[in-house]
């Protein structure tokens, strides 16, 4: 029998109860003699899941499609999963892919804006990914169990980092890792939990922690990009006549000084 198998392939074959225990063949999950595709997800979500501690309940916000709930299903993740959405479109969809795996009851589905159906009573990680900072801020500030639990956050804002990690910073929480992703786009990964955190320099707050994220192997590409990027934003910003840019004029120009000192610091044979 192949070793692979669509997803459209997968969902005529039989549906089966979720177990504790698991059997892999050849990148095959069986189920008591019953065959069943492993999903497969993308460099982005793969890495976003294998953040996950395998014990302890774990809530995947914003889920769309469900793939990181049914991935961790798949994988032997031994706790609570819940998935929501604030939409019932992508919740639906999110229900056709855990059913298409056999997975319909194994997953905790809730239609709610961020995290406000859960109480965390029996979570210990929280995924939000594929939206902007200033959602994750929002998301998060309405749910203060996580600060007071102590909840494990994994993080992927697709735009606006600097600004959740001001937001971080500025209500308790400490970054335990970044990272990069290259999937299309370079994509950043935070995890984070209570706690107190060192202050972040200008460019930290747009890279991370240097001491968190200098190692990673996209770490030098991504920081010419974001020196480029700001250079292009105090060109524009030196060319307006609007009264309010002159504030964002002098936070660029102190974010790129900070962004040249450190690619200076951490890479001096190149600049």
């Amino acid at each position: 029998m192949s070793s692979q198998f669509s997803r459209r392939k997968s969902a005529k074959f039989k549906r089966f109860s979720h177990a504790a225990s698991r059997i892999y063949w050849n990148g095959i999950l069986l189920y008591g003699g019953t065959y069943l595709a492993q999903i497969k997800l993308s460099d982005r979500l793969l890495a976003i899941a294998g953040l996950v501690p395998a014990l302890g309940g774990v809530a995947d916000v914003g889920t769309d499609h469900g793939y990181i709930p049914v991935w961790l299903s798949q994988n032997g993740h031994i706790g609570k999963i819940y998935a929501t959405d604030i939409n019932e479109a992508p919740l639906l969809h999110a229900k056709m892919t855990a059913a298409e795996f056999g997975l319909e009851n194994a997953i905790s589905f809730s239609l709610c804006d961020g995290l406000a159906a859960l109480d965390g009573a029996d979570i210990s990680t929280v995924i939000i990914a594929g939206m902007g900072g200033e959602n994750i801020a929002d998301i998060l500030s309405k749910a203060l169990w996580t600060k007071q639990l102590r909840t494990r956050l994994i993080l992927q804002p697709m735009t606006k980092s600097a600004l959740l990690r001001s937001w971080l910073f500025e209500n308790g929480y400490r970054v335990l890792s970044e990272q990069l992703v290259s999937d299309g786009l370079v994509y950043e990964i935070l995890t984070a939990e209570a706690g107190e955190d060192e202050p972040y320099s200008p460019a930290e707050l747009l890279t991370g922690h240097i001491g968190l994220i200098r190692c990673d192997p996209l770490f030098e590409s991504r920081l010419d990009s974001l020196i480029e990027k700001t250079e292009r934003a105090v060109l524009g910003l030196r060319a307006s006549t609007r009264a309010e840019d002159s504030e964002r004029l002098s936070q660029a120009s102190a974010a790129l000084s900070s962004l040249f000192e450190l690619k200076k610091t951490i890479f001096p044979s190149e600049t």
